[in-house]
């Protein structure tokens, strides 16, 4: 039988099979965001750590990525804590955390709130005609 083991803010924790950061801890909730290990492709809420032998297991070594974003409040009960990432990492995380958060913002605001500079701005190696006038050549 497992003792389950609490975490502190900045822990990689695993509950079952999936892992989790700790960001922080109230009372017996801790605020998580998700682990991905071995990760090829990168999100934009991505946070690479290179991990080295951990102290569970050695068969742990490689990319480790932090997802930024999908932040959940989880009991503070885990099975096993497999590490603690440098203190600079939280500081990439929690300034992805507010990038991906802006980005969002952006993304749920209707369409034609912002005029877009890519249909109606300058263009590198335009003729400068007007839209929809005869072509220069």
């Amino acid at each position: 039988m497992r003792i389950p083991v609490a975490a502190s803010a900045g822990d990689v924790c695993c509950s079952g099979a999936r892992h989790f950061y700790v960001l922080a801890v109230d009372g017996v909730r801790a605020l998580c965001v998700p682990v991905i290990l071995h990760r090829t492709e990168i999100h934009r809420a991505d946070v690479p750590v290179l991990t080295g032998p951990c102290e569970n297991s050695a068969a742990r070594v490689g990319l480790m990525v932090i997802r930024c974003t999908g932040e959940c409040w989880r009991d503070n009960r885990w099975d096993s804590r497999i590490l603690r990432p440098a203190p600079a990492i939280m500081r990439k995380i929690l300034a992805c955390l507010g990038r991906d958060r802006q980005a969002r913002a952006i993304e749920a605001t209707p369409s034609g709130l912002y005029r877009s500079t890519l249909l109606h701005g300058p263009k590198l190696g335009g003729c400068g005609r007007r839209r929809g006038g005869p072509p220069s050549d």
